[in-house]
């Protein structure tokens, strides 16, 4: 046998006894103990403390964005949603590890926030049709989402001046929001003056969803629901005044404290 195949045998031999020694000793002793994994390391991750639970996690930290949240339609979109806990913003660019430091530090957000608001509001058939829609192009204009919307009430500017709902798939015409709200004064003796009743038999407007009011106040108007006090209400509504009024009370929290 030549020489120089020996060697190649003799290395190969002594890289196998390596291996074998090295998958014998080196393997952590709880390696293999429930699968092809160490034991030891399931307690390990399970005694990591997450970052942030959930969205009342930062009501201590950020009081402010947290109460303006809570009162606001995007109660239903958790706080993770925008401001992620990992070292990766939703744009895929690098971002701050959130450590919540009441009153002192802003809360990380993406650069771009187109990116993150059309996951939820480009125009997509399909998309149902209580969400507001966007053709992004021709609503933003190169602008951010946020020049305009609170990302915390988006139906709300970032000054706090109530700004018109995007048009709806299937629901005609925009709202004007300010407009509702001067409107559900009418509403507030039986509903609550936010939407939230104080009687049981009376039902809730607030966070209702604004097809439903739009429809519900429709058929009051053609009196193909009958009742006296909500048909005589609806008659004195425009259907621009149904529009406006559904849009207050679907943008209000189901939260909100009569």
């Amino acid at each position: 046998m030549p020489k120089h195949i020996r060697r190649l045998i003799v290395l190969l031999a002594v890289l196998a006894a390596l291996f074998t020694a090295g998958k014998l000793l080196l393997p952590p002793k709880s390696f293999w103990v429930y699968g092809h994994y160490r034991a030891a390391s399931v307690e390990k991750i399970a005694a990591i403390h997450p970052t942030f639970v959930d969205s009342s996690a930062f009501s201590a930290a950020y009081p402010k964005e947290y109460a303006t949240w809570s009162a606001g339609i995007h109660k239903i979109v958790q706080c993770q949603i925008c401001h992620m806990t990992t070292r990766r913003s939703p744009n895929g660019g690098p971002a701050t590890v959130m450590v919540a430091q009441p009153g002192t530090t802003a809360l990380p957000m993406p650069g771009d926030s187109r990116k993150l608001c059309v996951k939820c509001h480009q125009k997509i058939a399909g998309r149902p049709a209580y969400m507001p829609q966007i053709d992004v192009a021709s609503h933003s204009h190169g602008r951010q989402c946020t020049s305009c919307h609170n990302p915390h009430s988006p139906l709300f500017s970032p000054a706090g001046e109530a700004i018109a709902l995007a048009n709806n798939a299937g629901v005609a015409g925009t709202a004007d929001v300010a407009a509702g709200k001067k409107l559900s004064a009418a509403c507030a003796g039986c509903h609550g003056p936010v939407g939230v009743s104080a009687i049981a038999t009376f039902p809730n407007l607030a966070c209702q969803k604004r097809p439903y009011l739009i429809g519900a106040l429709t058929e009051y108007q053609s009196g193909k629901r009958a009742n006296p006090v909500m048909g005589g209400v609806a008659k004195g509504l425009s259907a621009a005044d149904i529009q406006n009024v559904a849009a207050y009370f679907a943008g209000l929290s189901c939260g909100q404290k009569t």
